[in-house]
């Protein structure tokens, strides 16, 4: 059993194309027209579009789970400074409760973790990590409440090693939210909140 300082949540594939034009002279082949001569317009790379799909993590890395404008949740990549799972997993879980970086914000990224609110690995056992609750005891009502749950153990199972997560609070197993709204105090999977990787699956509110 491993016990970490608890960590408080706060609130806290661009391609561009050079386009090159011809013109056709009145006699002979056609001669492409110096760079110079490309307007400027047509010449510069093609703007980045903001939004969810411009910096996906690769599934092989470490990754944190924001929510997207249109509710869905997105993975971003993270780069972890310790070769040891309880390290790894205590880096994810501050990023995490960090919220999104400058540039996820940019990209309109934001997180369903209540301000002020604290987790907290306590225990690793079998592919099982247990994460306690602390902070303010209200949590985040409705869609969010499955969105902020499913924040945590998609960013904890993103690790191979963790299969599951058990949610507790002072010690005491808490009954999360699934998609469906259903509460369990079992341990929770990956697979359990697939549908809400989708903006059509995904909560409205």
């Amino acid at each position: 059993m491993s016990r970490l300082h608890a960590r408080r949540w706060t609130g806290g594939l661009v391609l561009s194309a050079a386009l090159a034009g011809c013109g056709v002279p009145t006699g002979g082949a056609p001669e492409p027209i110096p760079t110079s001569q490309v307007p400027y317009d047509l010449g510069s790379p093609s703007p980045t579009a903001t939004g969810a799909p411009s910096a996906a993590a690769r599934l092989d890395e470490p990754r944190v789970y924001l929510v997207a404008e249109d509710g869905a949740l997105v993975p971003r990549g993270r780069s972890l400074r310790s070769d040891a799972l309880i390290d790894q997993l205590d880096q994810l879980l501050d990023d995490l409760a960090t919220g999104p970086t400058a540039s996820e914000l940019t990209d309109r990224l934001s997180t369903a973790l209540r301000p002020e609110t604290s987790l907290a690995v306590d225990e690793l056992s079998d592919g099982t990590v247990t994460i306690d609750l602390g902070g303010a005891a209200e949590a985040p009502a409705g869609q969010e409440s499955r969105r902020a749950v499913a924040q945590i153990v998609l960013t904890a199972t993103s690790l191979p090693e963790v299969e599951a997560v058990l949610l507790t609070r002072a010690g005491q197993p808490v009954e999360a939210p699934l998609p469906s709204g259903e509460l369990t105090s079992q341990p929770l999977s990956a697979a359990d909140y697939e549908q809400l990787l989708t903006a059509s699956a995904s909560p409205t509110s």
